[in-house]
């Protein structure tokens, strides 16, 4: 029984060992020399330039926890490795399959760059676009409106604007938050007669979708005054809201 048990014992650990030998050495999750990190960093700019993405995601995302190693994830270099990743995927028309990843790099880019910077503008127009190509209308409609205070405090392009607006009533509809799409169907149509002109299809169409929304709201005043005013045909068949 003994001579069994000890030979049990002796192979357990001759498994044991032969596992252990047979583990792959994890050279990345050690820290790398400055000189071959610096060179990492160049032959990413490198790749950039040449327009060869899948290298830009390679070597980024192997050179990336050496970054925030050596720094912290709050460094600019780091950022920028991580929006150099989602724009390569971008370039191949693909959304990084780490999801994280999209929304870290705009995070933290807003906390460091600043709302303005370009970093800043490109990492939250692609989280943008995945949080619409996976109907996440919800997360969308901050980044959004994000945007339209950002271009309300400088030049102010209306016609931008109106766009952004536009682009805000329709996640507002998405999520059925009727005030909001309101609200923001009021601001479009407004900018809409000062930039297209009262007589154009922008305001009729806006105006329209208005008063819907007045419908939906139960708010029959405001109906009938929009739908005189702009000598509009819309039904109505809300049923009460809730």
């Amino acid at each position: 029984m003994k001579i069994q048990c000890n030979s049990k014992l002796l192979a357990f650990l001759g498994i044991f060992f032969f596992l252990v030998l047979c583990l792959p050495i994890q050279a990345d999750t050690r820290l790398w020399s400055e000189r071959k990190f610096d060179k990492t960093v160049l032959k990413i700019d490198r790749d950039l330039n040449r327009k060869r993405w899948q290298a830009v995601i390679k070597r980024s995302q192997k050179a990336i926890p050496q970054c925030i190693a050596r720094h912290t994830e709050h460094h600019q270099m780091c950022i920028v490795m991580l929006r150099n990743i989602n724009q390569s995927y971008e370039q191949m028309r693909r959304f990084n399959p780490d999801h994280s990843q999209i929304k870290a790099a705009y995070i933290l880019s807003s906390e460091v760059f600043g709302k303005t910077h370009s970093t800043t503008m490109k990492t939250r127009e692609y989280y943008y676009k995945y949080l619409v190509f996976n109907e996440d209308y919800a997360d969308a409609v901050p980044l959004v409106e994000e945007i339209i205070q950002i271009e309300e405090a400088g030049a102010g392009d209306e016609f931008r604007l109106m766009q952004r607006y536009n682009q805000l009533y329709a996640l507002q509809g998405l999520v059925e938050n009727w005030p909001a799409e309101e609200a923001a169907l009021t601001k479009v149509l407004s900018l809409a007669k000062e930039v297209m002109g009262e007589d154009s299809e922008d305001v009729r169409a806006a105006a329209e979708a208005l008063a819907h929304n007045y419908c939906i709201q139960n708010k029959y005043h405001e109906f009938f005054m929009l739908i005189n005013e702009q000598q509009l045909e819309v039904p109505c068949f809300a049923k009460p809201s809730s």
